[in-house]
């Protein structure tokens, strides 16, 4: 069963987080998203999905995260957000140009990664 359970102690919200949109229903239990290893960094440890209920498993291709629920579920629909917390933040951020900060909803920064593409 795959969970994000916060480390005691911990009372705020994830600190980075993926926003993905669900590209793909094939069945009530399934969720495919468009985002993958490329865009979520898988080690040391996998990101997660947030506000689904039960998740049973998580696989990551290089562009896709496939979701199987642990129960039949109509929601969430194609094109809807799942929101992932990242398992490890470093090896996430470095596989993107920009940050978006991010208070009740709303952009309020966007910050360009500036070590991008810059490690030889």
């Amino acid at each position: 069963m795959v969970t994000f359970e916060k480390p005691a102690g911990v009372d705020h919200e994830q600190a980075l987080t993926i926003l993905t949109t669900i590209a793909s229903r094939p069945t009530p239990t399934r969720i495919v998203c468009d985002a993958g290893w490329k865009s979520m960094a898988v080690h040391p440890t996998p990101p997660a999905p947030l506000r689904l209920g039960a998740v049973r498993s998580l696989n990551l291709s290089a562009e896709h995260a496939t979701i199987e629920l642990a129960a039949p579920a109509a929601a969430p629909a194609i094109g809807a957000r799942v929101e992932f917390v990242a398992g490890y933040c470093d090896s996430t951020l470095f596989l993107h140009d920009e940050l978006y900060g991010v208070r009740e909803g709303r952009i309020e920064a966007v910050w360009p990664i500036l070590g991008r593409g810059k490690t030889r």
